[in-house]
This record gives structure tokens, sequence and C-alpha cells, in this order.
């Protein structure tokens, strides 16, 4: 007899309130005038990734009329 459906699975949202508390600590522990130029674009760049949504390829296809 396993949770009923709907119902939160435990484990992983305990897991996540604990990541989101690391990932805080060490978000606010780095101090952001002491990184060189190039520290800089790369951690932009990595929490870019996690913030906007990716845009999805389209592909545009021309059909040829007889």
């Amino acid at each position: 007899m396993g949770r009923k459906a709907g119902v939160p699975n435990k484990v992983t949202t305990q897991v996540k309130e604990k990541l989101e508390e690391l990932i805080d600590g060490i978000v606010n522990s780095i101090d952001i005038e002491e990184l060189t130029t190039n520290q800089k674009i790369k951690m932009l760049q990595i929490s870019l990734q996690y913030t906007l949504p990716r845009m999805q390829a389209s592909v545009i296809s021309k059909e040829k009329e007889d």
C-alpha cells in the first residue's frame, strides 16, 4: 500500500528543501565583488539556464506546389 494519488512524496519534498537551503547558503556567501569578469559571466550563464525558459527550435517547411 503506497501513498494516495496526488499526495506529494515526503522524501522528495525533504530533499528539495535541504537542497534549497544549501543553495541559498552558498549563493549568499559569494562575494561578487571579488569575482573576475570571466567568473561573473560564467555565473550568469549558469544561472540563466535555470531562470529563463528555453526556446524550442522551430522548423519551417516550404511545400512545393505543382
